[in-house]
């Protein structure tokens, strides 16, 4: 994890050397509604969560283009349809996005790494927070994708995104199964222009 962090900081050190331009600090939060995908994922249903965080905007072409690392605590997971079994997952999601701004539409993709911090199995029979004796894993390799309106004056912006993981959530080679995640945010980038 250190690795990644430092790997993460190099670069946009580069690239802020290469743009000479003022980087922007912010905060984000918001509701998540998670659910599984793949071949074994089944008919569980979604459930709400929530994020929150913090990023940093790295402008490469100042008002169009910039980078955006973030760091988000990010709660995911799904219930079975008769409310007998509950996956909860809570991950640091960390996404290095490519932003294009329009306007104040703008447009968001990149790849992601998710760490998972804690998690817990529900059923009828009890529950569970040993996850590693079950093959979760706890590093996870994914991308994320979002459109949304910003208004530079105020600094203040609403987005809608989806999460999801290229990698399975569990070491078990028979069984696959992905994160998806749906997100709305709200954020505020300081210092406000």
């Amino acid at each position: 994890m250190k690795k990644l962090f430092l790997f993460v900081f190099a670069f946009c050190t580069v690239l802020m050397a290469q743009a000479q331009m003022s980087p922007r600090f912010g905060i984000k939060a918001g509701v998540n509604y998670a659910g599984l995908e793949g071949d074994d994922a089944g008919d569980n249903d979604r459930i709400f969560g929530a994020h929150a965080g913090v990023f940093v905007s790295l402008p490469l072409v100042e008002d169009f283009f910039s980078i955006k690392p973030e760091a988000l605590y990010s709660m995911k997971g799904a219930e079975s349809q008769d409310d007998d079994f509950e996956l909860k997952l809570n991950y640091i999601d960390v996404p290095v996005l490519a932003q294009i701004n329009a306007g104040p539409l703008y447009f968001e993709a990149g790849p992601q790494a998710s760490f998972r911090v804690s998690g817990k199995i529900e059923t009828d029979l009890g529950s569970t927070d040993d996850l590693e004796d079950l093959g979760y894993k706890s590093f996870l390799f994914g991308y994320a994708a979002g459109i949304g309106l910003a208004s530079a004056p105020l600094g203040l912006s609403v987005g809608v995104r989806y999460s999801g993981d290229a990698s399975k959530i569990t070491d078990d080679d028979d069984t696959k199964i992905r994160n998806s995640v749906f997100m709305l945010t709200l954020g505020y980038m300081f210092p406000s222009r």
